[in-house]
């Protein structure tokens, strides 16, 4: 059916040229749409209430919110709103095809991108996303011919590259498929990126299939190397169709100011130093910042410290230590002692140094708050001379100097000025970055020298977080110790698009230096790829902001001739914005210089900048470009700052200046009037680090863009005039997106990232006469890649019998249908974290007298077998049933009712629990005769993750449930060593106890650690293994995408996930992992028999299977019918522990030994299996959150 509608469509589309194609396109566009007549308005009506160029903006922005939530429906009608106003432009058709696509409304899709390509011949992003559609549904010729036209607009391309090798690859062609993937190769790392790695393997997978084994071991090698130098998501399809054409493009629209009553009423501050309660202990150095001639005899390390040290001026680190949301200060003072000042909410601070233990070492630098180990608490990192030292914050109001446990090394003499504190590899944990000055136990040769000109330049430190509360020193391994100088401070940055944060270092002897992170805790000095503009100042310190709105961040530089603005162009290749007012800079070179903050309350960030004597100044940003304004600020001529900061100390969105003098005094100002409209933007990170360090925030209200950087704390934002947001979006560094819609302003916000579930298993929808209800989760016995708690993997069982609700009715569909008894509908559906693999499907059916039941034996065992029913003429409950603490649960395990025995005491690693048993007592037995127990229930399973933490905790092992019977001394004696856990969600299993009784005593306990809930239990005397009397294969399998259900989740566990199959999520919770998936479309002939040609399902998958009601003939009277599935398939989760989480690949199949595959296992290969992967196996992965592109110029 798809590919007949595309097929047509695209017939249509060859007979159609010119201005044509645009008219006879647009019907399909707007299908729908109602004449102004028709909908009773005149058109001068319709024009009347024609929309503006600011609700137009919103519907580009809400629809483009709504395609990266998944919601492609929808974004589509959202963009379709721009094309019925009239003032659609090329990429708005481009969207629209974009979110047809995704949709799967072929017709619309190719028209749409169709009718973008006659407004805009030369818009290369329409090619590109004709080729990728072409692509997916198997059109390879076209969509080779898309890519080469990209190719011929941009040879450099390494996604158009990539892609067109993929297609190739389709077709056979593997020596252009190979040429292709060649090209992207030698780009290299640093400009292929993730294709880079992407086309590394694919060479690979080539070299191999035209048996250049050396060659392709080489490849492979390189693919290893670098396989973890980018992060996981970009290797998945999503972003390897994405590229740098393949997103959702907003028109840029001209900027708009929201200052309000900013843009009107002058600037003015009031002191409100004596306010705040805050006396400064002393011991600054009044002076500009140099020190005079220096001779040779009278220097020491004592006259370094006592003179020059102090030069360095106080400074102040502001952050929420005791999370109280009230901002508390923390005064460095190198001439003296530090002090930590906790913000009483009420405009006063107290000094609580002694208390907090953070008084530090003599002689600091600067300071900063930081949530180290993710605790929740911020510690402080104390930078100055002989090194960082490191408070750890005990959660209690007090602080404890780990700074040797952490393995931070002192540094003798050395003078560090800055800890930054940020996420290098993106694995949720801060590392530290620390710049050094000189080394003052070094001085100059000579018999006189200055400071600090004359001494000698220092080095950085890069210490990466190992996750236990410890650093390591990794500074050369990551590229950074090659450069030096007097450095005074780092900033870090999305600059160059990519998803790791990269680097620029401040110095007073030189240019800054820009420092490209390539992943992996590895850099690049990109210095001069950043442009003149960057590398001829000499910076001393710098500011990062998004300065013109257009999802860039740039850089502002204090300089040794002034100030610089620098506007990033893409790729961190910055240029100098123009026309910025001139001031004269302090000469001191460790002078107080700048500030930038958001001094209006318009969004844009101002700069408030020192002038030679100590003035400051407003350069006020009004839409990128910088006026100087009056500015109200009471400074007297007297007072040199050495330091300014910007925060809100005090009431929510009021500003206020703090600072601190030269000669150790606190300053501080209080913006008057009623603030402008504000956001307070904090984060709670789970993947990511706790403080969100890294994220980016990005706001949109019609015309209206802002970007900031989540850089040490929450991010504190103007929004002007704007009462409201259509959308504040957050980008983890995790690269997990999260969108709040229609936020209203003047408020806190807080992000919390969404956590990936432990475990995974495709869901089972079935149809109960009314609608689809969920079943259970299926495929449990076949996890691939799991790790066990000793080491080992778990080697996965393919089948399992799943037993169906009794409620299971047949779907009517159609007459003909209704005559036969219609189809037994199920959806299965992958709504995980996982990738799912579906070898055969059949439905099962066994008729039998209506006083008995048949149950499938549902368990998930270390010693599988193959999996049988069972028929169950009578059922018997324990005569008592009690648990270890005593407790009667005899009531609770009497029958289904989601009600389950949990007085177990579980432990930190999910799924597990102190030891915990459940006795039963099952009466008198007869002599003679099978005996077995039947228990349905459910396990909070503890997935790869917790058995690597097992792994290393011997005092707490992995028991699975084991049964112990009493002997005759009434001693309890294991006769079951494992007897098996229920093999997914409200199952049940069957453990045969026939000959297992010691003693005429027939109490039976079960003993695990394992955190298992039973719902019932009973037993039985005469069970007896059925045949099934029918079977039927899939009459119609159909693979589409769907989404994700709403679950219904218990917060304590005790009840397991329920999902209702009619309430769809409005967004996606992530990502599928990377590699290609079976195409959409009838799959029914995959899941005809277990041949290894498995339908693989990606996340937000639904597959619909249908089972002909005909092939079960009506019953005897008295008798009834029980179905079950039998599924044959496997399912693999993303939990890093897990074997090849983050890959579709490598596929599974039955005879391999377990998974992944070794060396000795042999792959298929036959040439009824190849067709299988060029015919079927050819969808690649695509985000369904995909990152946020900046607007277009």
């Amino acid at each position: 059916m798809i590919g007949s509608q595309m097929n047509q469509a695209y017939k249509k589309v060859l007979f159609i040229s010119g201005t044509l194609a645009a008219a006879a396109l647009l019907p399909f566009l707007v299908a729908g749409r109602q004449s102004a007549a028709q909908q009773g308005k005149s058109p001068r009506a319709v024009q009347a209430t024609a929309p503006d160029s600011a609700t137009i903006q919103t519907w580009r922005n809400v629809g483009k919110a709504y395609y990266e939530q998944g919601k492609y429906p929808q974004a589509a009608d959202e963009f379709q709103k721009v094309v019925k106003s009239g003032h659609a432009v090329a990429t708005d058709y481009l969207d629209l095809g974009l979110a047809y696509t995704q949709a799967n409304d072929l017709n619309r899709a190719l028209a749409a991108l169709t009718t973008a390509r006659q407004m805009a011949p030369n818009l290369t992003a329409v090619d590109y996303n004709l080729g990728i559609l072409y692509k997916r549904e198997l059109h390879y010729g076209p969509a080779e011919e898309a890519f080469k036209k990209v190719i011929a607009a941009d040879p450099e391309d390494p996604a158009s590259w990539f892609n067109l090798g993929t297609v190739y690859f389709a077709e056979r062609k593997l020596d252009p498929a190979l040429e292709a993937h060649e090209r992207v190769n030698k780009m290299g790392f640093a400009r292929g990126q993730n294709f880079y790695v992407a086309s590394l393997f694919r060479a690979f997978t080539i070299l191999v299939r035209m048996d250049r084994r050396p060659e392709a071991q080489k490849v492979l090698k390189l693919h290893q190397e670098y396989s973890d130098k980018v992060p996981g998501i970009s290797l998945q399809s999503p972003a390897l169709e994405k590229g740098k054409y393949g997103a959702i493009l907003v028109p840029a629209a001209p900027p708009v100011t929201v200052a309000g009553r900013a843009a009107t009423r002058p600037v003015s501050f009031h002191e409100i130093t004596s306010e705040l309660g805050i006396s400064l202990r002393g011991g600054g150095q009044a002076g500009s910042g140099d020190s005079a001639e220096i001779k040779a005899a009278d220097y020491s390390p004592d006259f370094a410290q006592a003179k020059l040290l102090p030069l360095f001026g106080p400074s102040i680190a502001i952050g929420d230590y005791n999370g109280d949301s009230h901002p508390d200060l923390y005064i460095v003072n190198p001439g003296g002692k530090n002090q930590l000042f906790h913000n009483s909410g009420a405009g006063t601070f107290q000094d609580v140094t002694a208390k907090a233990g953070v008084e530090g070492p003599r002689h600091s630098i600067s300071a900063t708050f930081a949530d180290y180990d993710n605790s929740g608490n911020l510690s402080l990192f104390v930078a100055g001379l002989g090194g960082v030292h490191l408070y750890k914050n005990n959660g209690n109001g007090t602080f404890t100097d780990v700074t040797e446990k952490a393995g931070i090394k002192p540094q003798p003499g050395e003078v560090d000025t800055r800890a930054l504190l940020f996420d290098a590899d993106s694995d949720g944990l801060l590392d530290l970055v620390v710049t050094s000055y000189t080394n003052l136990n070094q001085p100059p040769h000579g018999s006189s020298f200055r400071f600090p000109d004359s001494f000698s330049p220092a080095a950085i430190h890069f210490y990466r977080n190992n996750g236990n509360g410890t650093f390591t020193d990794i500074t050369q391994a990551a590229g950074l110790g090659s450069v030096r100088g007097r450095f005074r401070s780092a900033l870090f940055a999305g600059f160059t698009g990519s998803t790791y944060p990269d680097l620029v270092f401040f110095r007073d002897d030189g240019p800054p230096v820009f420092f490209k992170n390539l992943g992996g805790d590895r850099f690049r000095d990109r210095s001069r790829e950043a442009g003149a503009a960057f590398s001829k100042a000499t910076a001393l310190g710098g500011a990062v902001a998004d300065f013109d709105h257009d999802g860039r961040f740039d850089l502002a530089l204090w300089t040794t001739s002034g100030y610089e603005v620098l506007k990033n162009d893409g790729d961190a290749k910055f240029t100098p914005f123009p026309n910025l007012p001139a001031v004269k800079p302090p000469a001191p070179l460790l002078a107080f210089r700048g500030l930038a903050a958001d001094i209006i309350g318009n969004s844009y960030e101002d700069l408030l900048v020192a002038d030679s004597a100590g003035k400051l100044h407003l350069l006020a940003n009004r839409l990128g470009r910088f006026h100087e304004e009056a500015i109200h600020l009471p400074v007297s001529p007297s007072v040199k700052l050495a330091t300014l900061d910007a925060a809100w100390i005090g009431k929510p969105g009021a500003l206020d200046l703090i600072g601190a003098t030269r000669n150790g005094k606190l300053a501080a100002w209080a913006k008057a009037g009623p603030p402008e409209h504000w956001l307070e933007i904090s984060m709670d990170g789970s993947k990511s680090n706790k403080q969100g360090v890294g994220s980016e925030i990005e706001l949109k209200q019609g015309n209206f863009y802002d970007k900031v950087l989540i850089s040490n704390g929450p991010a504190y934002v103007y929004t002007g005039n704007l009462s409201k947001l259509d959308v504040v979006r957050a980008t983890w560094p995790t690269q997990i997106i999260q969108n709040n819609l229609a936020v209203a302003t003047d408020t806190a916000i807080r992000f919390r990232e969404s956590e990936r579930l432990a475990s995974s298993c495709p869901m089972l929808y079935a149809w109960n006469g009314k609608r689809f209800v969920f079943v259970t989760d299926i495929l449990g016995v076949g996890p691939l890649g799991e790790l066990a708690a000793d080491g080992t993997l778990i080697k996965p069982y393919s089948r399992e019998f799943v037993r169906l609700p009794g409620t299971l009715r047949p779907v009517p569909d159609g007459a003909g249908q209704r005559q036969r008894g219609g189809n037994y509908e199920f959806q299965m559906t992958d709504e995980l974290r996982e990738v799912d693999y579906f070898d055969r499907l059949r439905l099962l059916a066994v008729d039998h007298p209506a006083g008995e039941k048949i149950y499938a034996n549902e368990i998930y065992s270390s010693t599988p077998s193959e999996p049988s029913l069972y028929a169950v003429p009578n059922e018997q409950l324990p005569v008592s049933a009690v648990d270890d603490l005593g407790n009667n649960v005899l009531p609770l395990i009497s029958k289904e009712d989601h009600q389950y025995p949990h007085s177990f005491q579980r432990l930190r690693i999910p799924g597990m629990a102190k030891m915990h048993s459940l006795t039963l007592d099952l009466g008198k037995l007869p002599q003679a005769g099978r005996v077995s127990l039947w228990l349905t229930g459910w396990v909070f399973w503890t997935d790869s993750n917790g058995s690597r933490a097992l792994m290393h905790d011997p005092g707490t092992p992995m028991i699975s449930p084991y049964v112990q019977v009493r002997n005759q001394q009434g001693k309890w004696v294991t006769v079951i060593s494992d007897m098996g856990l229920p093999s997914g969600t409200n199952r049940t299993m069957r453990v045969d106890l026939t000959g297992k009784f010691l003693s005429q005593d027939h109490h039976v306990r079960v003993v695990t650690n394992l955190c298992v809930y039973w719902d019932r239990i009973f037993f039985t005397s005469n069970d007896r293994i059925v045949q099934p009397d029918r079977e039927a294969s899939p009459e119609y399998a159909d693979l589409h995408y769907r989404g994700f259900s709403t679950p219904a989740t218990d917060p304590d566990h005790i009840r397991p996930d329920h999902y209702e199959y009619a309430s769809l999520m409005n967004r996606a919770p992530w990502n599928p992992m990377r590699g290609v998936y079976t195409r959409y479309g009838n799959v029914g002939k995959l899941l005809s028999q277990a041949d290894n040609q498995m339908v693989v399902m990606s996340t937000g998958d639904e597959m619909t299977v249908r089972f002909s009601a005909a092939n079960f003939p009506p019953l005897r009277r008295g008798w009834v019918r029980s179905f079950f599935l039998d599924a044959t398939g496997y399912a693999k989760d993303g939990e890093p522990n897990t074997a090849y989480s983050a890959t579709v690949a490598p596929l599974p199949f039955h005879t391999m030994a377990n998974y992944p595959p070794g060396p000795e296992d042999r792959a298929p290969d036959s040439a009824a299996y190849r067709e299988y992967i060029r015919t079927y196996e050819t969808r690649p992965s695509y985000q369904l959150i995909p990152s946020l592109a900046p607007p277009a110029d």
